[in-house]
C-alpha cells in the first residue's frame, strides 16, 4: 500500500479537496436484496424477469470502509461529486447564450420597416454604423473578430460527466428464455469482501488491435498540427498539479479532456481499479465507458468474464440483458453459451430440461450471429451438442430418428453459411449421409452441394476482401487528412465499404429464396461495420438508407438515432433524421406539433456545435496560458528600463512568445470559423424546414422561418450565409421587400465579406434596382481595395458587374471598369478581359478558328518529332533469316501478339563454330548489311538477338504502354510503293565503319536513296 499512502497526501496540496464518495455509495445496498433468487430460471422469458438494472455504484457491501481505500478513492476522483453540478451550470450557460451581451444580439425583434430616428454613431461587431435598423444587431459579433475576443468570457462545457451513469438506463428484456433446475446462484447480496484482488488479471491497453494502427488524435493536435507552438503534454501530471504516482487522477484527467479519443486512458483506468481490487469503482468506470462506446463488444466480454470469475451471476445476467440483442458479437454469444451450459449441467439432468435449455440457447445464438463468417465454432459446438444427445444415429427408435433429423437439419443450415469450418462440416455431412443410406445420401448431398459450393466460393471471396481488415470494437475518431493514422483509417473504412457492397450484391443468392434472410444478413454486417466505424457518419447513413430502401423502417430509424447519439455534431445524420420526420409527419394536422418533432434533431445538432465552440475557446485559453507560463517575465515588478537599454535576449523571448501565441490563436480561430460556418448552415436547414411546415410565420401565432432567423441572430456565432439565405427566401418565396432590408442589415455586419456583397449585388439587379446596385458595388470595392490584403476579394465582384455591364450597360461604363481592373489586377491579360464581353461559359466567338480553305484541313503525310522520353515503342516481329539454326523449325503462329516476342527461349549458338564456319558465313552477312534481300526459309528459327538489344528490351516498357503515335500501315505501304530499290549492290554506299570484306563498298559520292531510307527508318523510331 505504499502507493496508497503516498497518494493519500495529495488532497492536502489541493485548494478544495473533494469529499470521498465511497461512503455515500454504500447506503442503498440492501434495497435490491430480494431481487435475486437462489436459482437462475431462464423460463421467465425475455420480458422482465428483472425489472430494473442493478446500479453498480449503489450495490457496495454495507459496513465499515477501510480508511486507506477511502483516501485512495478520494484522491483518484477528486471531482466526481462536483462534476454534475458544474456541468449543469455550464450547460445552462451555453444553452442560453443570449443572456451574454458580448455573444448575442438584443432580444428586440427584428424590425423590417418602421419610422427612423436621428442617426447616431454606434459600433456593431467592431464596425461603425449609424442606422437604426440595426438595433437588433447591436451585440452581434461576426466571425471575423472571433479570434480577438476575451476567451475568459466564454462558457465552458464539459464534454463528459465523470459520475456513474447506469441508474437511468432501461433494462432490456432478459436473455434467458429457458427453464431448468438450477443450482443456487449468488445475487447482488454476495459480499465482495471475500474476493481476493491478487488473481485479477489486468487489461493490457497495448493489446487492443486498433491502437496499434491508429493513434487517437485529441482536439488540440487536430486543430494545431501546423502550429509551431511547444506546449506541455496534456496528460502530464504537471498539467493539473497531479503527483506523478497518482495514476488514477491522471487517467481521470485524460478521460475528462478527451473521452472519445483517449481509449487507452479508459482501459488503463479500468485495469488500475481491477488491479487494486476496487471492483465497484471498476464497474462504475465500465458503465461510464459504455456510455461513450456502447457497442464495444470486446470490453463487454471482458466485463462479463470478470463477473463470471467472481460468480456474480446476477450482474452477469444483467450484462447479457443489455448486450446480446443489440451487439452482434460472436465472442459475446460464446460467453453466454458457456454460461448457460455452466448453469445447466447435463450430468445431473434426469428430466432432460437442461438439454432443452441449452438447445434453445444455441438456436438463439445461431439466429443472431449464425451468419457471421467467424461463427464456425458455434456451428461445430452445436452439432457436437446434438451428437451427444440420447439416441443412436440410424437406430430404429423414435429418439434415434429424432436425433438423425436434428443432425441433418443442423448440417444443412451450416453448409449454407460461409464460415471457416465449412469444408470440415461438408466432409462430416457427407460421411453422415453415406453411413445412413447411400441412395438417399447421394440425393441429399446432390440437393445441397450447390449451396455448399456457393458458400465456399463466397467465403474465399470474403477472405480476399477482408484480408487486411481489423475487426475491432474500439472505434477510433477519424484522423484529419494529413494527420497520423489517416491512411490506415481510410484503408479500413474502404475495406468495410467493399464488404458492404459485396453483401448487397447477394453472392449467396438469398433474394430469390429468402428475401428476409438477405436483408437480415446485410443489416447484421452493417452493425459489424459500425462497431469499428462508430464515428464515421457516412457509414450510419448508408446503413439507414439501405433499411429505408428495403422497407425496414424501424431498423433505419434505429440506425439514425444511434448514429446521432454517437456523432451529435454530424450534420449528415441530423439532416437525414429531420427529413425522415418531416416526411413521416405529413399527415399531422397541427403544424406546431409537426414543427416540434422536426426541430428535435436540429436543436440537438446546434447544441452540440455550440458546445464545440465553447470547448475550443476554453482550449485556446489553456494553450495561451501554458505558453505564457513557459516564458518567465523579463523584468521584475516595479522595475523600468529604457527602450535602448532593453535586454536583446528578453526581446527575442518576448517575440518568440508572441509568435507562438499568435500561431495558437490563428489555429483555433480557423477551427472556430469552420464550426461557425457549420452552425450557420444548420440554421439555414432549420429555416428552410420550418418554412415548408409553417411558412414565414405569424407574430404570436406561428413561428415559421422568420422566428428561426431571429433565434439564429440572438444565439450568435453565425456567418453571412444565414442573412443571404433568409433574404433570398423572403424574395423568391414571398416577393417580400423585407429581403432588401435583411441585405442592408447584413451589409453593415459583414462589410468585407465578398460573397455577401456579390449576392447582395445580384439581388439588387434582380429587382432592377441598378442605382443601388452600383452604389453597393462602389462602397464594397473601395473598402476592399483600401486594404492590400483584401484586393483579391474584390475580383469576383468586378467580374460579375463587368459581365452585367457588357450585356446591359453602356460602353463607357464597361471601359471604365476594365481600366480599374487593369490597375488592380495587372497580371490579367487584356485579351481575355476584352473577349469576356462577347462570350459566355459555352462559346467564345473571339477565339474560334474558321475554315477558309481546304488547305487548312490537309491531312499530315509524315509523322515526325516524337518526344525523346517516349518509351514503349512498338517492336517488330522476329523475322526468320538464313542465319538461323536448321535444327528445329519455329512456326510463325507461335508469336505472342501482345509482346511480339517468341514464347520459347532461343537456342544459343553452337560452340562448334570454327574459323571455317565464320568464313563461309561472311558473304551472307555482307549481303544482309548491304540491304540485299535474302531468301526466306520458313523452316528456320528466329535469329538470336544481341545481348545489348535483349537488355534494352527488358528495360523499356511493353508495347501496350505506348499511347502517342503508332505506325500507319497504309502510309507505310504507300511509301514503299514509291521507293526504288537498287538492283545492284554497287549502287548502295556501305558505311565507312564496316569492317571485313570490302568487296561491296563503293568509293563514289552520296547515295540518292539515303534520304528515303532514312525517312523509312524514322517511321520505326
Amino acid at each position: 500500500m505504499a502507493d496508497d499512502e503516498a497518494e493519500a497526501t495529495f488532497p492536502q496540496e489541493q485548494a478544495t479537496p473533494a469529499e470521498p464518495q465511497v461512503s455515500t455509495e454504500q447506503d442503498g445496498h440492501g434495497d435490491n436484496s430480494d431481487a435475486d433468487s437462489d436459482e437462475y430460471d431462464p423460463s421467465q422469458g425475455w420480458e422482465g424477469q428483472y425489472s430494473n438494472p442493478i446500479n453498480d455504484s449503489n450495490q457496495l457491501e454495507a459496513g465499515p470502509v477501510d480508511a486507506s481505500v477511502a483516501d485512495d478513492e478520494e484522491d483518484s476522483v477528486p471531482n466526481a461529486i462536483d462534476a454534475p453540478e458544474t456541468e449543469a451550470d455550464q450547460t445552462s450557460a451555453s444553452v442560453e447564450p443570449s443572456q451574454d451581451p458580448s455573444r448575442a444580439e438584443s432580444s428586440t425583434p427584428m424590425q423590417l420597416s418602421g419610422a427612423t430616428e436621428t442617426p447616431r454613431a454606434r459600433t456593431i461587431g467592431g464596425f461603425e454604423v449609424d442606422d437604426e435598423d440595426d438595433q437588433g444587431d447591436a451585440d452581434y459579433e461576426p466571425p471575423a473578430v472571433l479570434g480577438g475576443e476575451d476567451a475568459d468570457a466564454m462558457p465552458v462545457t464539459m464534454s463528459e460527466d465523470p459520475s456513474s451513469g447506469i441508474a437511468n438506463q432501461n433494462t432490456p428484456p432478459d436473455v434467458s428464455s429457458h427453464t431448468a433446475e438450477q443450482t443456487p446462484a449468488s445475487g447482488p447480496d454476495v459480499a465482495n469482501s471475500s474476493y481476493s484482488p491478487a488473481p485479477v488479471s489486468n487489461i493490457d491497453p497495448s493489446s487492443v488491435p486498433v491502437q496499434s494502427h491508429w493513434a487517437a488524435q485529441d482536439l488540440q493536435s487536430a486543430t494545431m498540427q501546423n502550429s509551431t507552438t511547444s506546449t506541455p503534454v496534456p496528460d502530464s501530471p504537471a498539467a493539473k498539479g497531479r503527483l506523478a504516482h497518482d495514476r488514477v487522477g491522471i487517467l481521470e484527467d485524460r478521460i475528462q479532456k478527451d473521452p472519445r479519443g483517449d481509449i487507452p486512458a479508459w482501459l488503463e483506468l479500468i485495469a488500475e481499479h481491477r488491479g487494486r481490487g476496487r471492483l465497484d469503482i471498476a464497474r462504475e468506470t465500465y458503465d461510464r465507458f459504455f456510455e461513450v462506446f456502447p457497442m464495444a463488444a470486446d470490453q463487454w466480454v471482458a466485463y462479463a468474464t470478470m463477473e463470471s470469475e467472481l460468480n456474480e451471476f446476477f450482474r452477469l445476467e444483467q450484462i447479457f440483458n443489455r448486450t446480446l440483442l443489440s451487439i452482434p458479437s460472436v465472442q459475446l454469444w460464446s460467453v453466454y453459451l458457456d454460461y448457460v451450459r455452466r448453469r445447466n449441467p447435463l450430468t445431473t439432468d434426469a428430466s432432460e430440461q437442461a438439454r432443452k435449455t441449452i438447445s434453445s440457447a444455441y438456436d438463439l445464438a445461431i439466429q443472431y450471429v449464425g451468419m457471421d463468417k467467424d461463427s464456425g465454432n458455434i456451428w461445430t459446438d452445436y452439432i457436437e451438442f446434438i451428437r451427444s444427445g440420447p439416441g443412436v444415429v440410424g437406430g430404429p427408435g423414435w429418439q434415434d430418428q429424432q436425433k438423425m433429423d436434428l443432425l441433418r437439419k443442423a448440417y444443412q443450415r451450416a453448409l449454407g453459411v460461409p464460415t471457416q469450418a465449412l469444408n470440415t462440416l461438408w466432409k462430416e455431412y457427407d460421411q453422415f449421409e453415406m453411413n445412413l443410406n447411400k441412395v438417399t445420401g447421394r440425393r441429399f448431398l446432390q440437393e445441397h452441394s450447390s449451396s455448399y459450393m456457393t458458400a465456399r466460393s463466397s467465403y474465399t471471396e470474403l477472405q480476399n476482401i477482408t484480408r487486411d481488415l481489423i475487426r475491432t470494437s474500439l472505434p477510433p475518431l477519424p484522423p484529419l487528412p494529413g494527420s497520423e493514422g489517416d491512411v490506415e483509417f481510410a484503408a479500413q473504412a474502404n475495406i468495410w465499404k467493399r464488404w458492404m457492397a459485396w453483401e448487397k450484391q447477394d453472392p449467396l443468392v438469398l433474394k430469390e429464396e429468402d428475401l428476409s434472410a438477405y436483408k437480415s444478413r446485410v443489416v447484421y454486417f452493417y452493425k459489424q461495420a459500425l462497431m469499428a466505424m462508430t464515428f464515421l457518419p457516412e457509414m450510419w447513413f448508408d446503413a439507414a438508407e439501405f433499411c429505408f430502401q428495403n422497407d425496414l423502417e424501424d431498423d433505419g430509424t434505429d440506425f439514425l438515432k444511434k448514429g446521432i447519439e454517437a456523432n451529435p455534431e454530424s450534420c449528415l445524420l441530423a439532416f437525414k433524421r429531420a427529413d425522415r420526420l418531416e416526411v413521416a409527419s405529413e399527415s399531422e394536422q397541427d403544424s406546431a406539433k409537426r414543427a416540434q418533432k422536426v426541430r428535435e434533431p436540429y436543436d440537438k445538432l446546434l447544441d452540440a456545435l455550440y458546445a464545440l465552440i465553447s470547448k475550443a475557446r476554453d482550449q485556446e485559453t489553456q494553450d495561451v496560458a501554458r505558453i505564457e507560463a513557459s516564458f518567465p517575465s523579463t523584468n521584475a515588478e516595479g522595475q523600468a528600463q529604457d527602450e535602448d537599454d532593453a535586454d536583446p535576449e528578453a526581446k527575442e523571448r518576448e517575440a518568440a512568445k508572441k509568435e507562438q501565441i499568435d500561431a495558437v490563436r490563428k489555429a483555433h480561430s480557423t477551427q472556430i470559423n469552420i464550426i461557425s460556418k457549420t452552425i450557420s448552415f444548420a440554421w439555414i436547414a432549420l429555416m428552410r424546414s420550418m418554412r415548408r411546415i409553417q411558412g414565414k410565420g405569424k407574430p404570436g401565432e406561428i413561428a415559421g422561418s422568420r422566428q428561426v432567423f431571429a433565434e439564429a441572430r440572438k444565439r450568435g456565432r453565425i456567418t453571412s450565409d444565414v442573412y443571404i439565405a433568409s433574404a433570398l427566401m423572403e424574395y423568391h418565396c414571398y416577393k417580400d421587400p423585407a429581403a432588401t432590408k435583411i441585405f442592408e442589415r447584413g451589409a453593415k455586419l459583414f462589410p468585407e465579406d465578398e460573397h455577401f456583397a456579390l449576392e447582395y449585388l445580384k439581388h439588387l439587379l434582380d429587382i432592377n434596382d441598378t442605382i443601388n446596385a452600383r452604389a453597393v458595388f462602389e462602397t464594397t470595392v473601395r473598402k476592399l481595395a483600401s486594404n492590400p490584403e483584401n484586393v483579391h476579394k474584390a475580383k469576383p465582384i468586378f467580374s460579375f458587374l463587368h459581365g452585367y455591364e457588357s450585356r446591359y450597360g453602356d460602353l463607357t461604363q464597361v471601359i471604365n471598369l476594365e481600366t480599374r481592373m487593369r490597375e488592380l489586377y495587372p497580371e490579367d491579360p487584356a485579351l481575355e478581359q476584352f473577349a469576356s464581353r462577347y462570350s459566355n461559359s459555352i462559346f467564345d466567338p473571339t477565339s474560334v478558328q474558321l475554315i477558309l480553305s481546304p488547305s487548312q484541313t490537309r491531312q499530315k503525310m509524315t509523322m515526325t518529332g516524337f518526344p525523346p522520353d517516349v518509351h514503349g515503342s512498338p517492336m517488330a516481329r522476329y523475322m526468320d533469316t538464313s542465319l538461323n539454326s536448321p535444327k528445329r523449325a519455329y512456326p510463325t503462329d507461335e508469336f505472342d501478339d501482345d509482346s511480339n516476342r517468341p514464347r520459347k527461349f532461343i537456342r544459343a549458338d553452337s560452340p562448334m563454330k570454327s574459323a571455317q564456319g565464320r568464313r563461309l558465313d561472311q558473304p551472307k552477312r555482307v549481303q544482309q548489311l548491304n540491304g540485299q534481300s535474302v531468301s526466306y526459309r520458313p523452316q528456320g528459327s528466329p535469329a538470336p538477338l544481341p545481348r545489348e538489344v535483349v537488355n534494352l528490351l527488358s528495360i523499356i516498357p511493353a508495347a501496350s504502354s505506348y499511347n502517342i503515335a503508332r505506325l500507319s500501315p497504309e502510309k507505310m505501304v504507300e511509301l514503299l510503293r514509291h521507293v526504288d530499290i537498287p538492283s545492284d549492290i554497287s549502287q548502295v554506299q556501305i558505311p565507312q565503319n564496316v569492317h571485313g570484306s570490302s568487296g561491296g563498298q563503293t568509293q563514289g559520292g552520296g547515295n540518292p536513296y539515303s534520304g528515303k531510307i532514312t525517312h523509312l527508318l524514322s517511321l520505326f523510331a
